[in-house]
């Protein structure tokens, strides 16, 4: 039954290092909401993430299932406000530092760790 069928997304926390210089733990460069999620089979799910550097300009999604690494999900550059790639579309709000992942008609695969980068 699709209403019962709840599909769980749950959301990383992934810290970006800077010209190849890793920064240390406590200078967050990236921030995700929320923290995790629960989304109706068939929904849409939104996930959002912040950034403090402004000189960004390349920022991919990736998603990750349980015992596997990351894998590039999309990616968005600084020039574009909007990329889609299947169900799966990125918004970039660069004046506002935003960057949003929304999936459209989320399906039990779907169920990974997200992160952005």
């Amino acid at each position: 039954d699709k209403i019962l069928t709840a599909l769980f997304l749950l959301l990383g926390l992934h810290l970006a290092g800077v010209s190849g210089q890793q920064e240390r733990r406590d200078q967050q460069q990236v921030k995700q909401s929320p923290i995790s999620l629960t989304v109706w089979e068939g929904g849409p799910t939104f996930l959002s993430c912040s950034y403090e550097d402004s000189a960004f300009d390349y920022f991919p999604w990736y998603q990750q299932f349980p015992g596997e690494g990351p894998v590039p999900l999309i990616a968005i550059r600084s020039v574009s406000n909007k990329k889609k790639d299947g169900r799966f579309t990125v918004f970039l709000r660069k004046s506002e530092k935003q960057l949003s992942l929304h999936i459209e008609d989320s399906q039990p695969g779907d169920s990974a760790t997200y992160f952005c980068a």
